[in-house]
């Protein structure tokens, strides 16, 4: 009984949440759209900080603790090389190295809240999200077999490595071994993913149906209120960079 329980709830497309909370995507979408509208607003190293912190606690209620004490522990190491080693070292070098990881801290908040979108959803959630947000589908069609596409081509290229290690290949054919193999795979991909959405009825111009049951709750809204205050609050009275 309890496994056709659980497999009328996978059919139905309903989860198992597995923190405290369970946001729908849409509201993590409206979060990201928030810290991107942040990222390169003036403000004091508080306010940023306060941010990262709030990011970090919404990813620990989701049930990701360790993505939380991980983005919180680089964002401290990151803050530690741009004040303390960087300004210490000098030179060229360290202002080459200044530029590039101030650029990063800028848009630390964007990956943080991607991080969690992408690891707490799968594909076809954020492709059922994106299709209640009614966005056309000349936009989310190659969104969706973009997302498809290059975690396959990660696996296939890993395959490779592997293939070239069990053959025990010279260090200087290693990038031809590996490059000519990965470009033949990537096309043999993106073939059979035109394949399947053609099976799939994508040229169908009929609506489809979705198994996918997303539902905002009382939570997702708190969330985007919360998000939303904070864009104010930053752009009130953020402070200087």
């Amino acid at each position: 009984m309890r496994t056709s329980e659980t497999d009328a709830r996978r059919i139905l497309g309903v989860r198992k949440g597995k923190g405290l909370i369970d946001p729908d995507p849409r509201t993590l979408m409206g979060v990201l759209v928030a810290v991107s509208a942040t990222a390169f607003m003036g403000k004091s190293i508080e306010s940023e900080l306060l941010l990262v912190l709030t990011v970090s606690v919404l990813q620990a209620l989701c049930g990701h603790v360790r993505m939380a004490v991980g983005f919180a522990a680089l964002y401290a190491a990151l803050w530690a090389v741009l004040n303390v080693v960087l300004p210490v070292v000098g030179g060229v070098a360290a202002t080459m190295f200044t530029i590039s990881l101030t650029f990063a801290r800028k848009i630390y908040l964007c990956l943080m809240v991607g991080t969690l979108l992408v690891r707490d959803n799968t594909v076809h959630r954020i492709a059922s999200a994106l299709a209640k947000l009614r966005v056309p589908q000349a936009v989310l069609i190659p969104l969706t077999v973009t997302m498809r596409y290059f975690p396959t081509l990660k696996e296939e290229a890993a395959h490779i490595r592997d293939a070239m290690a069990l053959r025990d290949i010279p260090a200087a054919s290693r990038l031809e071994c590996f490059a000519v193999p990965l470009v033949m795979s990537a096309t043999s991909t993106a073939e059979e993913l035109s394949r399947a959405a053609t099976c799939r009825g994508i040229e169908n111009p009929a609506p489809s149906t979705d198994t996918e049951r997303l539902s905002m709750r009382a939570s997702d809204w708190a969330i985007l209120s919360a998000a939303a205050a904070a864009v104010a609050a930053v752009a009130l009275w953020g402070g200087a960079a």
